[in-house]
């Protein structure tokens, strides 16, 4: 039985992860980098930086066009959540009343005596 090899010159390409490509990005960009034997390293193309550089390009002109604002990002809560947090803030509450409710009693019993 003879096995078939794959001739196929082509290597495998790798799954590079946003912060690998823009690695890349910048080690290209370096004055006097060898592009070439980086693109070969990574097994790229020229194309593929310059896909990379145009990717690049966009999200920093969306970023400066549309500037987020300071501070936390909201989140999503599901009601499920909400309504139990909102339960929870009415019992502490309650039971704050209360305490404050016998402190004023206490304070009061105090000046009596």
């Amino acid at each position: 039985m003879d096995t078939i090899m794959n001739t196929n010159p082509k290597k495998e390409r790798l799954k590079l992860t946003p912060q690998q490509l823009y690695e890349i990005y910048l080690e290209c960009n370096a004055p006097g980098a060898p592009v070439k034997e980086i693109l070969a390293r990574y097994n790229l193309r020229p194309w593929d930086l310059i896909a990379i550089r145009k990717k690049i390009k966009a999200a920093a002109l969306e970023v400066l066009a549309n500037p987020g604002k300071p501070g936390r990002r909201t989140q999503v809560v599901s009601a499920e959540e909400h309504r139990k947090v909102s339960k929870e803030l009415n019992e502490t509450k309650d039971a704050l009343s209360a305490v404050g409710h016998e402190l004023a009693l206490l304070k009061k019993g105090r000046v009596r005596v």
